[in-house]
């Protein structure tokens, strides 16, 4: 029996379920990869000096001390990667204090944070949203004096431990599997700009937007999990009741 022929012998032993179900998965495949990316439209206010920074961080700090309530913020960092040396030092810090601003602190050329900026991260009535925030926040932590672990840690709400204790499903959640999940989009994770020269100033408009974007997303999946999260809690109330 040549090649051909236990081609043909072994299609031929796929059942019509089989073939259905292969289909079935071709078609979401199909519909994924037309799914739109993720965009953002809001305001991206980009600072390089120390005395800009500073003054944005009072600012947030200020909002923080006049908030009624918890004040969630998305948050994310980026720093150059070598596959010789590993991560290097936090380049950008991004901050996303609603879905219509976000602040880009590029930390490069800083020996020191702004003072206001380690209360802000570690204010009693603030919260960092972000996948895999924990980490991110201790390589800060590392990086830069000036900080209280611990309070960063305590003040940090993950995500996909977020996710995992709300959705349905429970997996090992990256930022761009939560974004499909949720939101039904995708993220641009393109390896050009995830790897690129974050230390360099001035970032390009690309690097901007790709950095805002993480900030962006990690905030409105917040909000979109809270969102499920009241609304299981309002189901379950009516059952009860």
């Amino acid at each position: 029996m040549d090649m051909l022929e236990l081609g043909m012998k072994l299609r031929s032993q796929i059942s019509p379920a089989e073939r259905e179900a292969k289909r079935k998965k071709e078609k979401q495949k199909e519909a994924w990869d037309k799914r739109p990316y993720i965009k953002y439209n809001g305001k991206i206010k980009y600072h390089t000096e120390l005395i800009d920074c500073a003054m944005l961080c009072d600012t947030l700090l200020e909002t923080a001390n006049r908030c009624e309530d918890i004040m969630v913020v998305g948050f994310d960092m980026e720093w150059p990667f070598s596959y010789q040396t590993g991560p290097e030092r936090t380049a950008v810090i991004q901050i996303s204090p609603d879905l219509d601003n976000c602040y880009i602190l590029h930390v490069t050329k800083l020996k020191n944070l702004p003072k206001g900026l380690s209360e802000f991260l570690a204010h009693p009535k603030v919260r960092l949203t972000g996948n895999n925030i924990k980490n991110d926040v201790r390589k800060l932590a590392r990086d830069f004096k000036g900080f209280n672990v611990d309070r960063l840690v305590e003040n940090c709400i993950d995500l996909g431990v977020m996710a995992n204790s709300i959705l349905p499903i429970n997996q090992r959640w990256s930022l761009a599997a939560l974004v499909e999940y949720i939101l039904e989009l995708k993220i641009n994770k393109d390896k050009k700009v995830r790897m690129s020269k974050w230390h360099v100033i001035p970032l390009t408009k690309k690097q901007q937007t790709y950095a805002a974007i993480d900030a962006y997303v990690s905030l409105l999946l917040y909000q979109k999990l809270k969102e499920r999260e009241n609304q299981v809690f309002a189901d379950e109330n009516a059952v009860i009741n």
